[in-house]
């Protein structure tokens, strides 16, 4: 006997609509099942469930930061420097002090000078520096370079001749050969040179003018006013150079030798040289003034 010819029409039709419907479920969730197996359940703070289909990142571990300790032992390694590294720095610093000191110094310098002359003339038919003669005077040095300056002055200078020691023609004179010629010297030096502070050397030239004149001859008479080769010229030109000793940047000792360029008068008859020629050593001690130091 078959029932189903017997239910009734609408009954059918609601077996149908709902056989239907589970199939269409059926289906959605057969397609929907791989993303739900990848997809990430999220529990919230309010109970609350989320599902995330995107595809899960690693979360970074917080772990905790361990700062490391420096023992005083070795910060004490870390800041000693090496000896090669003590050195530069102390020769930087010392170059950047003397440059400093240099510049601070100022431009212009005073010089305040004295010393001793030992004279001869050469051409005279004299020989050796017997005869000895004040020097002294003031100048102003032009230091324009850590190494390098120039300088004039104007000094006092007795120049001259004496005879070698032998026994004196004229006892009853009480005196040997001399002749005594006192200038005023104006030494122009052209180029200091200064090496570390301690040494200076100088070269330049010296124009003098005659001021003071006198001569005693082998006999021991006066021939000052009739001399037998002539009255020494009231010029001179002499070259010079010299070499000395700086303490403390003020304090200069050392020497100077000049010559003369042109003849002073005739020279001696049998002589080598074709005239008269002042040839000095001197012997002096000079003060070096700094101006007003720059601040």
């Amino acid at each position: 006997m078959n029932f189903i010819s017997f239910a009734p029409k609408n009954l059918n039709e609601n077996i149908c609509l709902k056989l239907y419907s589970m199939k269409k479920k059926l289906t959605l969730w057969i397609f929907l099942l791989p993303f739900v197996a990848f997809a990430q359940t999220q529990y919230n703070k309010d109970g609350s469930i989320s599902i995330d289909f995107g595809k899960k990142k690693p979360q970074p571990v917080d772990t905790p930061k361990t700062e490391k300790f420096v023992y005083p032992s070795d910060e004490e390694e870390a800041e000693e420097e090496t000896p090669k590294q003590k050195r530069e720095k102390r020769k930087a610093s010392t170059e950047n002090k003397d440059d400093f000191n240099f510049k601070r110094d100022g431009l212009f310098k005073g010089l305040f000078n004295v010393g001793l002359n030992a004279c001869q003339v050469d051409g005279d038919n004299q020989a050796g520096y017997r005869y000895l003669g004040f020097h002294g005077g003031v100048g102003v040095m032009v230091r324009y370079h850590k190494y390098l300056s120039t300088s004039i002055e104007i000094n006092y200078s007795m120049k001259g001749a004496k005879e070698k020691i032998v026994p004196n023609p004229n006892p009853n004179s009480g005196q040997l050969y001399q002749m005594q010629l006192d200038y005023i010297d104006i030494p122009i030096s052209l180029l200091n040179v200064h090496d570390k502070k301690l040494v200076m050397f100088s070269l330049g030239l010296t124009p003098s003018v005659l001021v003071r004149y006198k001569e005693i001859n082998g006999a021991g008479f006066n021939v000052t006013d009739n001399p037998p080769y002539g009255q020494p010229k009231r010029f001179d030109l002499s070259g010079f150079a010299g070499f000395g000793f700086v303490v403390k940047q003020q304090f200069y000792l050392g020497g100077k030798f000049s010559y003369s360029f042109i003849k002073m008068r005739g020279a001696y008859p049998g002589t080598k040289t074709n005239g008269q020629y002042n040839n000095v050593i001197t012997f002096r001690f000079m003060y070096i003034l700094s101006s007003i130091k720059k601040k």
